[in-house]
């Protein structure tokens, strides 16, 4: 069984309809850009509740991170989702209370009771996250809550002034300022048949989704720092027992803080901050103090980054790949060197086709045919016969000429000349003429 590191990111979310407010939904995630598009139908994917188009689009009202595992997470999820059944919550504190549906058998005449969800309000969605963040089994969890519409964050403020108890001050509660900056712009995407005719809306440029690290990408300052302690042996005894401390010894913490060289056991700093809580209830601590440097150190970010280091090879290999230069791009750059250097030789071409024309144009204004010469047509090697006096005429003109003047049949047929028009002969006006004696 392959034992796989903390994840980097897992959050629950709520969600609510822009058509219609009253319409709610709760889930979770690892990526809420991507469950959102999935959501409103712009990628494959999503819940049968939020597929109807009469509701989309959705948006994400808040969300709940800081999970130390992906199956706290669906556990939390449940409960928010479940909270008239589960057994987070006392039964003298819950807040939502069970509806009993009575379906009768046709058949038999039986009756059958079954526990049924009852509708909430979004009151009632944060008054009973609230109440999540306070029971026994969630309130010592360093959750944060984010919220992204300021009138949701408005009835968690009023709710959270008429409730007598109150939160862990470990557990932060922010308003997302770029959701306030940024006005709600719709854009035009491509229909399809699950959005034909309705709005979409720019929620991951708006939301203040797009600035969320669904990686590891937080940690990798801290993680770079550990690894080179440890491959270069600075690591020699633990701060606080004073013990050695082996090179492959796995169970180690490091001080985050760049300039504080503080490595302990797993152990040691846990029953440290533990006294510094004293609390004798308490087996998991929630932060503390670093022993040399004094600053105040998070127990998930500490055991998020040694997760990481023991078991997440692929994950390392990953975070600290350096970028390659797409293929694309110099493929664009050389075609566009081809394309500039076979512009310069067309524009050097036609200059001088230009000047060749108009020696051409020169020579062929020294040519002057009798008035009465009818042209003939186009003979079969491409070139057009003028007849002319030979006084007129000079030899040289005629030999440029027929020099410069490309054979038709060569030419592409977009480039060759258009057909000569139908000789027509028209009556001389001296067939009027009077004979004078």
């Amino acid at each position: 069984m392959d034992l796989k590191p903390i994840p980097a990111f897992y959050c629950c979310y709520l969600l609510r309809s822009t058509v219609r407010h009253a319409s709610l939904y709760v889930g979770s995630t690892t990526d809420p850009r991507r469950r959102l598009a999935q959501h409103n139908g712009n990628s494959k994917g999503g819940a049968v509740r939020t597929a109807k188009n009469s509701l989309r689009p959705w948006e994400v009202t808040c969300i709940v991170t800081g999970f130390p595992s992906n199956i706290a997470a669906l556990q939390f999820e449940w409960a928010w989702q479940n909270t008239h059944l589960t057994r987070r919550i006392a039964d003298e504190q819950r807040i939502t209370v069970c509806e009993t549906k009575v379906r009768t058998s046709p058949k038999t005449g039986r009756s059958r009771k079954r526990p049924a969800r009852p509708r909430t309000s979004l009151v009632d969605k944060l008054s009973n996250l609230h109440l999540l963040l306070r029971v026994p089994s969630f309130a010592r969890w360093p959750l944060e809550v984010c919220f992204f519409s300021e009138d949701v964050y408005q009835v968690w403020q009023r709710w959270s002034d008429r409730i007598d108890g109150n939160i862990r001050g470990g557990i932060k509660i922010v308003l997302d300022q770029k959701a306030l900056a940024d006005p709600v712009i719709e854009i035009e995407v491509p229909l399809n048949n699950q959005t034909k005719g309705m709005p979409q809306h720019k929620d991951q440029e708006t939301s203040g989704l797009e600035s969320i690290d669904v990686g590891y990408g937080a940690l990798k300052p801290h993680l770079e720092k550990s690894l080179f302690m440890l491959a270069e042996s600075e690591i020699n005894e633990c701060a606080i027992c004073m013990h050695d401390i082996a090179p492959t010894e796995a169970t180690v913490v490091v001080c985050p803080v760049q300039n504080c060289r503080t490595a302990t056991h797993l152990t040691c700093l846990s029953n440290q901050f533990l006294e510094e809580e004293d609390q004798e209830t308490v087996v998991i601590p929630t932060s503390g103090l670093c022993p040399t440097c004094k600053t105040e150190l998070r127990w998930v970010d500490l055991i998020k980054e040694m997760s990481l280091r023991i078991r997440g090879e692929k994950n390392i290999a990953r975070l600290m790949k350096k970028p390659r230069e797409r293929k694309t791009n110099a493929k664009k750059l050389s075609k566009l060197h081809s394309t500039t250097i076979r512009d310069d030789d067309d524009m050097s071409h036609e200059h001088d086709d230009g000047n060749r024309d108009d020696d051409i144009d020169s020579e062929e204004n020294e040519v002057v045919c009798p008035i009465d010469v009818v042209d003939e047509p186009r003979i079969n090697d491409g070139w057009r016969r003028c007849d002319s006096d030979e006084d007129v005429m000079s030899t040289t003109s005629v030999a440029s000429d027929l020099t410069i003047v490309p054979r038709l049949e060569n030419l592409p047929r977009s480039e060759k000349a258009a057909p000569s028009l139908e000789i027509v002969i028209e009556d001389s006006d001296w067939d009027n003429a009077e004979v004078l004696d």
